[in-house]
């Protein structure tokens, strides 16, 4: 069994050991004297029916901001033509002449493993193949993103009319997918062959999601950055992580000196490590407070 295996198996088997209750993959944002200032919740992009009803203290703090911040709007009407725009390949050029030979025929293996046709696939650059593969291995798995936590968020705020704003534009989010060069996006995408041809989507969403429920976000930056990302992806992580922290803080930090208090919502992958969210906050002044369920 591997290195990935067993840190799988510790996290399903720590997850089901755990209590009711315990810290929740949310804090309170303080300023220096100690007022609340915000909250910022991890979300989970995908998502099964378990996630729902968030915890109540995440309901709460929702209930009690005075916005909605999300990384983007999941109904935002340009994100769909943005992305089809530049995740496909110019006029006959096909993603196997991007792929040394030896990869071509586990990647045609890979699409038939997870319902993708080859001739579709075919015209889109391997960053968005990627994602469309992984997003097809966690449907598979049971894991969906009309369940994701951060489209149920923007459903509700829109339903009691709280206003929602996104820390970054479609366009920043497409130059991170598409980030690292050439190399990087191949090694990306050959982890997620792997995961198909491995058969360890089940695990690796369950582990992430367990990581989640938790409110850890050390396990699960070890999860993105060692488990599914093998050092040729540093360049890409670099860009995707570590740069879009630094730029989202900035972003969230002069929004908490506005005075009002948002709910900031963004993907459980970008809090922990010395590059997470958290430290970076805690660099510019704040105090991230974890809230923990059942707590005082």
């Amino acid at each position: 069994m591997g290195s990935r295996a067993l840190l799988l198996l510790a996290l399903a088997l720590w997850a089901g050991l755990a209590a009711a209750g315990g810290p929740l993959f949310l804090w309170e944002l303080k300023d220096a004297r100690g007022a609340l200032r915000g909250w910022l919740y991890g979300t989970i992009h995908v998502c099964d029916a378990a996630c729902f009803p968030l915890p109540a203290p995440v309901r709460d703090a929702l209930a009690a901001a005075d916005s909605l911040a999300l990384e983007l709007d999941p109904a935002d009407p340009a994100l769909g033509p943005a992305l089809a725009r530049a995740g496909t390949l110019p006029p006959g050029q096909q993603v196997d002449a991007l792929l040394p030979p030896p990869l071509r025929p586990r990647l045609a293996a890979a699409l038939a493993a997870v319902g993708v046709g080859d001739a579709s696939a075919q015209r889109l650059q391997p960053w968005l193949l990627g994602t469309l593969m992984t997003l097809q291995a966690a449907r598979l798995a049971g894991f969906h993103t009309e369940q994701g936590v951060d489209l149920w968020l923007a459903t509700h705020a829109r339903a009691r009319g709280l206003p929602l704003w996104s820390l970054e534009t479609v366009e920043r989010q497409i130059a991170a997918l598409s980030a690292g060069g050439d190399a990087a996006q191949l090694a990306s995408l050959v982890e997620v062959i792997e995961l198909i041809e491995q058969q360890s989507g089940s695990r690796y969403f369950g582990a992430m999601l367990d990581a989640w429920r938790r409110g850890d976000p050390i396990s699960l930056d070890q999860l993105m950055r060692e488990e599914m990302a093998g050092p040729g992806m540093e360049p890409l992580l670099a860009d995707l992580l570590d740069q879009r922290n630094a730029e989202m803080a900035e972003v969230i930090s002069a929004r908490l000196q506005q005075g009002p208090r948002p709910f900031i919502a963004v993907g459980a992958g970008h809090f922990g490590g010395p590059e997470g969210l958290l430290e970076r906050l805690a660099q510019r002044g704040w105090r991230p407070v974890q809230v923990v369920e059942g707590g005082e």
